[in-house]
């Protein structure tokens, strides 16, 4: 049996879908680009001594960082969409964004040891 929404109920599912994909979208930049950026420069810069191997090392580890994130998002969008047409989309939103949570809570401790 094939279910058909009202337009109204269709429209305002996508609104939140792109919504909170969004917020996903800020929250993965800030904890890639803004938390993890000051974390594995103290790692590399301060913990380790990797003498002129610290830049490399660092630079393959955001790339390996943007991939990530690109993955995460590219990934979340349709499992987030699902979600809505299961009428799971607060519970899915939590799934993906709880892991960004801690990430970036482990990111900022990191810096204070």
């Amino acid at each position: 049996m094939i279910d058909h929404q009202p337009a109204e109920r269709t429209w305002l599912r996508s609104v939140a879908v792109w919504g909170l994909w969004l917020a996903v979208l800020a929250l993965a930049a800030v904890v890639c680009y803004v938390i993890w950026l000051r974390a594995f420069f103290e790692i590399y810069y301060v913990w380790l001594n990797l003498g002129d191997a610290a830049r490399l090392a660092y630079e393959l580890t955001m790339v390996a960082l943007t991939v990530g994130m690109v993955t995460w998002i590219a990934v979340g969008e349709p499992y987030l969409a699902a979600g809505a047409r299961a009428q799971r989309l607060l519970r899915r939103f939590a799934y993906v964004v709880v892991p960004l949570l801690i990430a970036g809570t482990v990111g900022l401790v990191i810096p204070l040891l």
